[in-house]
C-alpha cells in the first residue's frame, strides 16, 4: 500500500512540473482589416476584400503572422478617416476611402526580403467599388487563384501564406503583456508550486506515521 501511495505522490509532483517548450507553427500572410465610417479601431475582416466600401470607410492591410494562440496584428496606425481624407473633397459618383498598408516587422519577413515602408493614402474609387478595387487603385496586387492576396507592392516577392515557426515572433510585441502581468503570473505559479510541495510533504509525513502504526 505504501508503494502505491509513493506512485501517486510521484505523479502529483510530475503534474506540477513546467511543460517542455514546443515550437508552434503558424502562417504569415496579408491580414485584412476594416473600419466602417466613424470607427476608431480595426475589425478583422471575416471575408475577402469583396465587400462594397462606403464614403468614410478605412481599409487596412498588415503583413502579419498568427497561429491558434497568437492573433494576427492589425496595422500600427489606427483607422482615422479624418487624418487620411480630411483634405480630399467629395466627388460626384466617387467614394473616399482611407487606406493603410503595414508591411510588418522584420522578424517575420521572408528570408532575404525587407519590409516596405508604411503606406497610407486617401483613395477615390467609383461608387459600388469593393475593398480590392481600393487596393488595386494605388498599389500592385498579386493574388492566388483562390483570391488570397499574396503580395502587395511586390512584397513578399513570391510566397503566399507560408507556414512558419512562430518562434520568429519572440522579439515582436504580438501581445501587449505588461511587466506587472508577467510578475503576477510568475508569483501565482511559484505559489502553486509551493503549495504543492507543502501538500506532498504533509502526505509523506502522514504515510510515514501510518506505516509506523502498521508495523507496531
Amino acid at each position: 500500500m505504501f508503494k502505491k501511495f509513493v506512485l501517486v505522490i510521484s505523479f502529483f509532483l510530475f503534474s506540477f512540473q513546467s511543460p517542455l517548450a514546443q515550437a508552434e507553427s503558424g502562417y504569415r500572410y496579408w491580414g485584412y482589416f476594416q473600419a466602417s465610417g466613424g470607427a476608431t479601431s480595426w475589425t478583422a475582416a471575416m471575408t475577402g476584400p469583396s465587400v462594397e466600401v462606403k464614403d468614410g470607410d478605412v481599409e487596412g492591410w498588415a503583413f502579419t503572422a498568427s497561429s491558434n494562440d497568437i492573433p494576427a496584428t492589425a496595422p500600427m496606425m489606427d483607422p482615422d478617416f479624418a487624418e487620411l481624407c480630411g483634405d480630399v473633397s467629395e466627388v460626384a459618383g466617387k467614394v473616399r476611402v482611407g487606406l493603410v498598408v503595414d508591411f510588418g516587422a522584420g522578424e517575420i519577413a521572408p528570408a532575404g526580403e525587407t519590409p516596405r515602408e508604411f503606406f497610407r493614402d486617401c483613395v477615390l474609387v467609383d461608387s459600388g467599388a469593393v475593398g480590392l478595387d481600393v487596393l488595386n487603385e494605388v498599389l500592385e496586387v498579386r493574388a492566388a487563384d483562390s483570391g488570397l492576396i499574396c503580395g502587395i507592392a511586390g512584397y513578399p516577392a513570391e510566397e503566399c501564406g507560408a507556414e512558419i515557426d512562430m518562434a520568429l515572433l519572440e522579439t515582436q510585441e504580438v501581445e501587449s503583456i505588461s511587466t506587472q502581468e508577467e510578475a503576477s503570473e510568475s508569483s501565482t505559479s511559484n505559489n502553486s508550486l509551493a503549495l504543492a510541495g507543502l501538500a506532498v510533504i504533509a502526505v509523506l509525513v502522514g504515510l510515514v506515521a501510518l506505516r509506523r502504526r502498521s508495523s507496531k
